[in-house]
């Protein structure tokens, strides 16, 4: 009960006085201030993208590998981990 009480004290009166605030709409951006808010977005993509080839470009590429070419990567592999390969 004194925790309720404690919890009363401290956050009711703040209740009380917080107004809501009213803004005002941003105002509409001129032609030119929106070409070059739409510019700086599309130079930010170009630059997600270019940091998305940078990480999955090994990747990509060794999935435009043809089957063949992709067991003879593996052998190699396995040769230098000195594993044996698949027909024992």
């Amino acid at each position: 009960m004194h925790r309720r009480a404690l919890f009363a004290l401290l956050v009711l009166p703040a209740c009380g006085t917080a107004q809501p605030i009213r803004q005002d709409p941003p105002a509409a951006a001129s032609p030119a201030e929106r070409q070059q808010q739409l510019d700086g977005f599309w130079q930010r993509q170009r630059e997600k993208e270019a940091a998305d080839r940078f990480w999955n470009g090994p990747r990509e590429a060794r999935r435009n590998l043809t089957r063949d070419q992709i067991e003879r990567w593996e052998d190699q592999r396995w040769r230098r981990q000195g594993w044996r390969s698949y027909p024992y």
